[in-house]
């Protein structure tokens, strides 16, 4: 083998190399993201995201969006995990397939620390896919909480998403299930996304629901 091919050869095996440790370092660093709670403080994958799987027993990545999902444990602890109806949960997303529902205590909550959190705005989307789980064939309603201020009232939970922009005021949000006595509150998914704060106009009360998200 003459000079010219040793060179190219040796050329191919470090592109190989840097290939393959690149690969093992996207790797590693999907794996901490979504495995490391760190208590209530979640690591994004990009920061100021958090994408909770409300009922999994793992961490994955959805196949359907490439969105890197964690469980909720941890994060909450008065809590029974449900699975939706299989005929009804078929074709949907794979957090919408379980949830967590919350038969003890008026109020749950889930509370979050995304990075860079405090004076930032977050889009905040709550996921729900009743799928008849507890074979009583009735949509529970219930209220959604931001801290202490009332979010909305959970009525159609077949599919649905409620979405607000808010800003936080602290490097915490807490998101509560509130019973109202007209069923069990639940949840099957909970997204925040960072946003650029110059884009959504936030009210007083330092929240805005987004037209045409719902």
């Amino acid at each position: 083998m003459d000079g010219a091919a040793v060179a190219l050869v040796l050329v191919l095996k470090v592109g190989l190399f840097f290939v393959l440790a690149s690969a093992v370092l996207i790797s590693n660093s999907k794996l901490t993201a979504a495995n490391d709670h760190g208590g209530r403080k979640l690591a994004q994958e990009i920061p100021g995201f958090i994408s909770i799987d409300c009922g999994s027993n793992e961490d994955y990545i959805e196949e359907a969006t490439g969105i890197s999902y964690v469980t909720d444990k941890g994060l909450i602890d008065t809590r029974v995990t449900e699975i939706a109806s299989p005929n009804l949960a078929a074709g949907n997303i794979q957090p919408l397939r379980n949830l967590r529902s919350f038969p003890q205590g008026k109020r749950n909550c889930y509370s979050l620390r995304p990075d860079q959190g405090k004076n930032n705005k977050f889009l905040i989307r709550a996921r729900f896919l009743y799928g008849n789980y507890d074979g009583k064939n009735q949509d529970p309603e219930f209220d959604l909480y931001l801290g202490v201020n009332k979010w909305t009232t959970v009525k159609n939970t077949d599919g649905k998403n409620y979405e607000i922009i808010h800003l936080l005021s602290t490097d915490y949000i807490d998101v509560c299930l509130v019973n109202t006595g007209q069923g069990v509150p639940f949840i099957s998914a909970l997204e925040l996304r960072r946003l650029n704060n110059s884009i959504y106009p936030i009210t007083a009360g330092g929240s805005a629901c987004p037209k045409g998200f719902w």
